[in-house]
């Protein structure tokens, strides 16, 4: 069996509960064709997801690693394209980043090695809005695309890699200001997730 790497994050921002982390324990131990996946909680930390990453690999070596991150305010899930050199906001440990690098002297930075239209595709045949994202922003989440992407190229590891990014659940939107505040359920990101997945066994298996 191969093992597909699935991280979610912990709360963060005053919220009680992170989706990203609900939604990949649930998938912890699905089987799709010969891969098997492999779920991980990630910290909202500066200083800890980059040693984490590295032992999970070395741990166990992974054929694929989709990490996994709320963005509230969006609608649909997206399938991040690319992270890029930069570090901004104050994670949950009061470490605080204005524009530093994420590698220094790093390149600027690096598409995901997963076919991204593709996975967005899959989820959007699942009956799962999603769509294919140039900005996976400046904080934890571009961190750990970016962080990701130069491990496998710096050590030319044979995996693949992307991003995914969901929306809040709609128990998280009940005390917010906006109007309208897009939400979706953890069944409908479960799902989401489970396609992209799929579409990641059967490309393999059909290569």
């Amino acid at each position: 069996m191969r093992t597909l790497l699935l991280t979610g994050f912990e709360p963060f921002g005053g919220e009680k509960t992170n989706p990203s982390l609900e939604a990949v324990k649930l998938l912890d131990g699905y089987i799709v064709g010969d891969i098997i996946v492999k779920a991980m909680e990630l910290p909202v930390s500066w200083d800890r997801v980059a040693p984490l990453l590295k032992v999970a690999i070395l741990e166990y070596t992974p054929s694929f690693v989709m990490s996994v991150g709320q963005a509230g305010g969006r609608a649909k899930i997206a399938i991040e394209r690319i992270g890029i050199n930069i570090c901004h906001g104050q994670d949950n440990y009061q470490v605080l980043r204005s524009g530093e690098s994420v590698v220094p002297n790093g390149a600027d930075g690096y598409f995901s090695s997963l076919p991204v239209e593709s996975l967005a595709l899959a989820i959007n045949k699942a009956g799962v809005p999603a769509y294919v994202s140039n900005s996976a922003g400046t904080y934890l989440c571009n961190f750990a695309l970016y962080t990701l992407e130069q491990l496998i190229r710096s050590h030319a590891l044979p995996i693949t890699s992307c991003f995914i990014h969901i929306p809040y659940l709609p128990a998280q939107t009940a005390d917010k200001t906006e109007q309208l505040m897009p939400s979706m359920s953890l069944e409908a990101i479960v799902t989401g997730l489970r396609a992209a997945i799929d579409a990641v066994a059967h490309t393999q298996l059909e290569v």
